[in-house]
């Protein structure tokens, strides 16, 4: 029989509901079976094969106004209206606005008043349903995060835009705070993972909003089609996750709370972050003694809450999770490929070529064929240009006059730079040819230690500096003399006399 039933419903029709009633209970079809025959999805097959009150329901239904005369045009105002939440209020639709495109775009032809009661109609009827909070309960091990903007200084003084990723658990008020450069999905999965591993377990459940990382798709009501990223972090962890409803950040209160309180207590003043990593450490110490404090409601200490929260924690995965995004892109012919609004150098040979890079939320990896061709540090601003002079040192072997003029040459450690600013044609390029034999053989800290040795002994020229280098890095190897010990004396006294034969036979012949 065809699948009458056309697909999966939240409601089916009685007619519905006696044909999986009759399979089960007549033809005597397994639960699978039904879902095969009828199209209708599992948990709905058993609900209604097991369903025995078929009685109808008393409750009178609530009646609305029907608004006949503009009932073909709802969806369009519901559009409007809904699209005004986006834009400023001194920009959003009035009645009379409504009413004036409905028949310059839609051909409305009803009145005025007409349009001015449903408008009226729909926004009391929001009003309504955004009246009032409930007071929730918060049960042990579930969680709460968040991004908080704050700023930061770098090593040299500027100030750059931060973002405080925190998770707090609502039932202790206990929180982790994580800064990092950006509120991008590496940064988020970083964060989150950094979190569980000091706390050494995984929240039961984490609310969220519908945060880009996380969140592709906002589907009806809480459904959502989350990121492959995000969902695979999920999914490993063996983490329950809960998103907000749009436009409701109370529904995670406690974490909006806690990364403002965090951020006046732990980020001003304003601190200089030169490395993350060590940043964060510091950080978990002090949301630590953060905990030391009594409890807003409860009167007594965080952490004496936490244990609580501690003990319902799902325990962490046997393997790490690696947290970085895996993307492709070509190379142009300057030997640069274009990174998240940036671009890092690569050597000019792979110009044209595809190559991969992982992104981590700090660092960059280019990888051409599977090796590691180059490895930079992550920058998060735009249209920077980052290139390792070492990349280009054998095409200038090949091109050893316009080592001046390339935008990388300031890189190049400074007595080198003199050494072949110094030099000319086939002196050079042996000078260059020189430098990346030292890179090639992973030794680029010592380059300026040859020509500092070379310096040393009066000599300045490549062959003097090759000859230094060799003697740092390939020391000559003398092996100390064997030990004889107790060597037993040797009694050999051989026969001579076969010698005076051969003389005489030589004598003979001469």
């Amino acid at each position: 029989m065809d699948k009458l039933l056309g697909g999966n419903r939240k409601v089916l029709a009685m007619a519905q509901i006696q044909y999986i009633k009759f399979l089960r209970e007549k033809e005597d079809k397994s639960l699978r079976e039904i879902e095969k025959i009828t199209g209708v999805s599992y948990p709905t097959v058993q609900k209604y094969a097991k369903q025995e009150d078929f009685r109808p329901d008393e409750s009178i239904p609530k009646t609305e106004p029907k608004f006949l005369v503009c009932h073909d045009f709802i969806s369009i105002m519901d559009e409007w209206l809904e699209g005004d939440k986006k834009v400023p209020r001194k920009q959003r639709h009035t009645a009379k606005r409504i009413y004036d495109r409905l028949r310059e775009e839609c051909g409305f032809k009803g009145g005025y008043t007409s349009v001015k009661v449903y408008v009226r109609f729909r926004r009391e009827q929001k009003k309504t349903n955004a009246q009032g909070f409930l007071p929730l309960m918060q049960p042990p091990g579930h969680s709460e995060c968040d991004f908080g903007e704050c700023i930061y200084y770098d090593g040299k003084g500027n100030t750059c835009d931060g973002y405080a990723l925190t998770v707090s658990f609502p039932q202790s008020n206990k929180g982790y705070t994580q800064v990092y450069p950006s509120e991008n999905q590496e940064c988020l999965l970083e964060g989150l993972k950094r979190i569980f591993t000091h706390i050494g377990g995984v929240p039961v459940k984490l609310r969220a909003d519908n945060m880009t990382t996380a969140v592709a798709h906002v589907l009806s009501g809480r459904e959502r089609v989350m990121t492959d990223g995000f969902m695979r972090f999920m999914l490993h962890y063996h983490m329950d996750v809960e998103f907000c409803n749009t436009d409701s950040p109370e529904e995670k209160g406690n974490v909006e709370s806690k990364v403002g309180y965090n951020r006046r207590n732990m980020l001003v003043p304003v601190p200089t972050i030169t490395d993350f990593e060590e940043f964060n450490h510091k950080l978990f110490d002090k949301c630590e003694r953060d905990g030391e404090r009594e409890h807003y409601r409860h009167h007594i200490l965080i952490n004496e809450l936490w244990e609580e929260d501690k003990n319902k924690l799902l325990v962490l995965p046997e393997y790490e999770y690696p947290i970085f995004k895996y993307e492709s892109a070509r190379v142009d012919k300057n030997g640069l490929v274009s990174v998240d609004k940036n671009k890092y150098g690569v050597s000019p040979s792979l110009a044209d070529k595809r190559i991969q890079y992982k992104l981590f939320f700090n660092r960059v990896e280019i990888y051409y064929n599977q090796n590691l061709v180059a490895s930079y540090e992550r920058h998060y601003g735009r249209s920077g240009e980052y290139s390792d002079w070492a990349n280009y040192l054998q095409l200038l072997c090949v091109k050893p006059g316009g080592a001046e003029h390339t935008r990388f040459f300031n890189q190049i450690p400074r007595l080198w730079q003199e050494h072949i600013s110094n030099t000319q044609g086939k002196e050079r390029k042996n000078a260059l040819i020189l430098l990346s034999e030292i890179v090639s053989d992973g030794n680029r800290d010592l380059c300026e230690e040859a020509i500092v040795l070379a310096a040393e002994n009066g000599r300045i020229d490549t062959d003097s500096i090759r000859q230094c280098y060799y003697m740092i890095t390939k020391k000559e190897y003398r092996p100390a003399p064997l030990p004889i010990k107790d060597v037993p004396a040797l009694n050999y006294s051989p026969d001579l006399s076969v010698y005076d034969t051969l003389v005489n036979e030589g004598k003979y012949h001469g």
